[in-house]
């Protein structure tokens, strides 16, 4: 009896042995299915944004960027699953980040999150292949801006003309309508404004005021005023370029400032690009020796000069800027940059 007592004991032993190995296997293999950001990452990303942060906080951030990401990829692919796909795309987990209630960008009509074009992502190691970033891609200004898909601004307008005359009795008589049709785009102003493109985003700085004076004060560039607007646009694309966002801010001015331009719609866009100088993170901020902050300052004296000379276009917008300058300033997690941006945008609004 003694004999088999301990021949179970040992059978017992053994098998909890076994359990226990197992599970450990099987937890280990478990963990190495998702992937896990490091703390030095964490540090590295903070210090990209003008952040620094400690060694216990980045540890805790990481783990909470970790459980995040595993949360936004299962529930992402669940969306895969009931779309019966075997491909994940980035809207699924764009949904998947607005159903996990994730703040939406205001100027975007979902997160920005994936990447939808067709080109692999060029990927760069630094110290040693310890960490991989994304290579930004110079964009050549000019030629964007003369490329051929530029898009036609507004669509094609009929201007029809009431005619009518007064009867020997003061009666109205209506005579129909006189239909007249739109002018396309003349072979000049297309010149004029491949030429002052150039100039104004080349690197000859005397032809660039030229070209600033000419579009502050000619009279016949309404037709091509979309097609400055769409130019100006590409801040986004140059913001590691101080030089190039300089020069789009004083096409801004020129626009403004000019008597025979009716902006309209346009200014939206305008006031948006000018915002974006204001607040935004640049890419150019990053290195110290960038003279960023004179930039600001221009946009914000900028955008209080859009708000005086054109108050009837923005005034629906004046609130809207004021709450998005307000939520910078209180946001603790936004760099001094952005901070500084917003205080220099409400003082150059005016103390009321």
């Amino acid at each position: 009896r003694k004999v088999k007592k301990e021949e179970e004991s040992c059978s017992v032993f053994s098998r909890i042995k076994s359990f226990c190995v197992t599970h450990v296997a099987m937890a280990d293999r478990e963990e190495r299915r998702f992937a896990e950001v490091s703390r030095d990452s964490i540090k590295l990303m903070a210090e990209s944004t003008g952040v620094d942060l400690a060694d216990d906080v980045a540890a805790l951030l990481a783990e909470d960027v970790c459980y995040r990401l595993r949360e936004a990829a299962q529930t992402s692919s669940q969306f895969m699953r009931h779309a019966k796909r075997r491909k994940l795309t980035v809207e699924d987990l764009n949904r998947a980040l607005r159903w996990s209630n994730v703040e939406v960008n205001p100027t975007c009509l979902s997160a920005v999150c994936g990447y939808g074009a067709q080109d692999v992502l060029p990927f760069r190691s630094v110290k040693e292949g310890e960490f991989f970033f994304v290579e930004d891609r110079e964009i050549n200004l000019i030629e964007l801006a003369l490329a051929t898909n530029i898009p036609k601004g507004c669509a094609e307008t009929m201007v029809r003309v009431n005619v009518a005359y007064l009867d020997g009795k003061g009666n109205v008589e209506p005579q129909g309508t006189v239909p007249t049709a739109v002018q396309t785009l003349s072979d000049d102003l297309l010149k004029y404004y491949q030429q002052v493109t150039r100039a104004i985003l080349g690197e000859d700085p005397h032809l660039m005021k030229m070209a600033l004076l000419d579009l502050q004060s000619n009279s016949k560039i309404a037709a091509l005023l979309p097609y400055f607007v769409y130019v100006i646009s590409g801040v986004k694309s140059v913001s590691h370029d101080l030089e190039q966002l300089n020069r789009l801010l004083h096409m801004v001015k020129s626009l403004v400032q000019n008597p025979y331009l009716y902006l309209g719609s346009y200014v939206r866009s305008l006031v948006s690009s000018v915002m974006y100088c204001i607040l935004e993170p640049l890419a150019a901020s990053i290195n110290p020796l960038n003279d960023h902050w004179t930039l600001r300052d221009y946009a914000a004296l900028l955008l209080s000069h859009i708000f005086w000379t054109h108050g009837d276009l923005v005034s629906g917008l004046y609130h809207q800027i004021l709450l998005s300058l307000q939520k910078v300033l209180s946001d603790p997690v936004r760099p001094l940059c952005s901070h500084y941006g917003a205080v220099v945008g409400l003082h150059a609004l005016g103390w009321k």
